[in-house]
Order: structure tokens, then sequence, then C-alpha cells
């Protein structure tokens, strides 16, 4: 039998070496190809207006170029209707219609197109399918659905969509509930599988900590904005604090909140326990979390949580709001999960974990996060559901 040929295209995607926007489809994508699929992606680029600079001077038209093994077609240009959707998808289809034709004519016809996220490139997909008689499948990421982000006529667009897919993912089941009840349509099943963490953070050795060390380090790597509330997190490590004087907390992440959550810090009298990090590459996020004791999360709203599933992939117990994603990832195994917004229950979860911390063992949290989070098992997952629709 000859391998799949999925042809991916995403809805915001890597612009450089080193971008971690989109990079869970980037990675993705290369673990379809590294267990036997062929594999391209097709995204159309398109500038934000905001960037008026780069409107006026960026790349345009076509540029192909081959990553890690992946052909990937890119068309430059500008996106003129950000907020309409009907005019925005139009233009994903003008621009989507090229890249899919020059991909074709280079590769030949896919067997399967996946888009991630129904804004824009489900669009993309089903216009395609539509004309081409291809399925696609569409897995959604953007956490805009719960948090009010999108206006009616982009969830109009969405709902356009969301019928035609021959299979509708979402990347954890908190979010298939919230996506099943948005979107009215026949067998209106989303079902779950989550991001996959890359093999990197499971290639590295597990750091054995010593028990009576004089410091207890909590790590948190987000943005530093509201959703990821760190403010509620300075507030609970600060009760955490006045109960137990070891403790420590690094912030890794730059953002809109970073000068107001440093003079939190120094209000709260947490200041010389509480280092900001700033931004950090994917080599130091691993550092950090291999020097670290526990991963905590303190986000108000995510669809999935790939931070947390990192830190557990290195053994390291985690405590997580429940906001969406981490409910699919947390178990009482592996740590605790807390409302959101709860200052003292986060607190006190962050005490109750230092007490506990003899109870968490790495190796045993590692092979839970291999089981449901690696290559090997989202890939499984998705060939799964593509060779069902290829057969039907």
């Amino acid at each position: 039998m000859s391998a799949l040929h999925i042809l991916i295209i995403p809805s915001w995607y890597p612009e450089y070496p080193g971008d971690i926007n989109g990079s869970f489809f980037k990675e993705q994508a290369e673990a379809l190809a590294k267990h036997g699929c062929k594999v391209g992606v097709i995204y159309p680029q398109l500038r934000s207006l905001r960037n008026w600079r780069g409107v006026l001077k960026g790349e345009s038209g076509l540029s192909h170029e081959v990553e890690n093994g992946i052909p990937t077609y890119r068309w430059h240009g500008v996106n003129w209707f950000p907020r309409i959707a009907k005019l925005n998808g139009w233009l994903w289809e003008l621009h989507g219609a090229k890249l899919y034709e020059k991909y074709v004519d280079e590769h030949g016809k896919p067997d399967i197109i996946h888009a991630h996220s129904l804004l824009y490139a489900g669009h993309l997909a089903s216009k395609i399918s539509e004309k081409s008689g291809i399925p696609f499948v569409v897995t959604e990421h953007s956490s805009a659905y719960a948090r009010g982000l999108y206006n009616k006529s982009q969830i109009a667009l969405a709902q356009t969509v969301a019928p035609k897919a021959g299979a509708r993912i979402a990347v954890s089941t908190e979010f298939t509930k919230l996506l099943s009840k948005l979107f009215t349509c026949e067998n209106n099943d989303w079902e779950y599988i989550p991001n996959i963490v890359n093999q990197d953070f499971f290639d590295r050795s597990l750091d054995q900590k010593n028990e009576d060390e004089d410091s207890f380090f909590f790590l948190n790597v987000a943005m530093l904005d509201r959703n990821k509330d760190q403010a509620t997190l300075l507030k609970a490590f600060s009760k955490a604090y006045a109960n137990n004087d070891k403790l420590r907390l690094r912030i890794g992440g730059d953002g809109p909140c970073r000068e107001e959550l440093e003079s939190l810090s120094e209000e709260l009298g947490i200041s010389d326990s509480v280092t900001f990090l700033g931004k950090l590459s994917r080599s130091q996020v691993i550092d950090e979390i291999q020097a670290s004791d526990a991963f905590v999360l303190s986000s108000i709203y995510e669809t999935f949580g790939v931070v947390v599933v990192e830190a557990m992939a290195l053994g390291k117990p985690v405590i997580s709001t429940s906001c969406g994603g981490p409910e699919s990832i947390v178990s009482k195994e592996t740590g605790i999960l807390v409302p959101t917004t709860y200052a003292d229950k986060l607190g006190h979860a962050m005490i109750s974990l230092f007490h506990n911390r003899h109870k968490y063992d790495q190796q045993s949290i590692r092979n839970y996060c291999y089981s449901r989070f690696s290559e090997e098992s989202v890939v499984s997952s998705l060939k799964g559901v593509y060779q069902s629709l290829v057969k039907t």
C-alpha cells in the first residue's frame, strides 16, 4: 500500500526559524512524515495591517521551500479585511487555490486535507474539497470561541465550514463539548486528539532532585497577559511563601503585563523570591523545566496547555487551573487541578504539592505523558481518522 498523502493547511504557521507561532502544526506535520506519511503544507501567509511597514515592504506572491523534508508553499500578501470574515475567506480562497494548483503540479493530489482551525484554513480546505472531491479533516485550536473574541460574521463563516468536514477534532475533551454546543450540524461529533509533545522533551534525562535542598522551585512559562493570569499566581505564591520560605517562583515569557506583574511582586513583598526570566527559546524552556521542582499554570482559558504536558514529559508534577485544556491532561498521579482566579486555592495547592513532593514519581509521570501525548500516540490516532475517511 502506498503512503497516505496528507496536505496540511494551517491557519497560522512559523514565519522564520525559531518562530513558535503555529509550531504545533509544523511538528505534527514532521511527526506524520517521520511515521511513513507523504506530507506537504500550503499556507496563505497574510500580513497584519497593524504592521504598516510590513504591509508596504513585505514579500509578495508565491514562495516555496523544503523544511525538514516537508515541501512548504506560501503565498505572501496582506490581510486587508481582518474582521470581515467573508472577505477574508475570499482572500484565503484566492491565494490558496494558486498554492493548491502549484502543489498538485509538483507533488500530485493528496488523499486527505488536514486544516488547522476553521478560520481560515478550514474554509480554504472546504472550498478545495468541493472542487476536488478530496475529504478534509479540521482540528480546532482557537481559544477565541470560548473567550468571545470572534464577531458574528466570523462565527457564521465557521458554521458553514464545520458540517462539511469529514472529521472534526479538538485538542481537549472540554473543548470538544464547547464546539459541539456551538456548531449545529448533523453528526456534530467533535473528537479529542491532543497536540504532540516534541520528542526533544522525552529525549532529555530526568534530573533527580535532592529532597533536602534549601529551595523548592515552581516554574511558570507563558505570555505575560491577562488570560495567563500571573497576577493570581503571584498572589497565590505570596500566600504559600508566607507559610514556607523555602519556596521560589520563576516566570518565563514576556508580554503586555510584565511591568504590572513586576510591580505587584514588589507590593506583595516577594520580589526576592520571584524571578522574571523574559522570553525563552525552546531549549531554554527545557533547561528551566529540568532545573525546577514543579510546574504551575494559572491561565483563565486554554484549549490545550502544551507547557503543562512538556513539564510532565520531563517528569515534573504540575499544578494547573481547570481552564479548559488541562482537565484532559492532569491526573491525581501527575499533579493538582484548582479553579481559575482563586489565589487562595492555588496557594494551598503549592503548599500541598511541596509537602507531598515525594509521592510524585518522575518516571511514572513521564510514562503517563508518553502514552498519551508522544508523536507515536498522536500520529496513530490521526492515521486512524485519515484511513477511515479514505476508505469511505
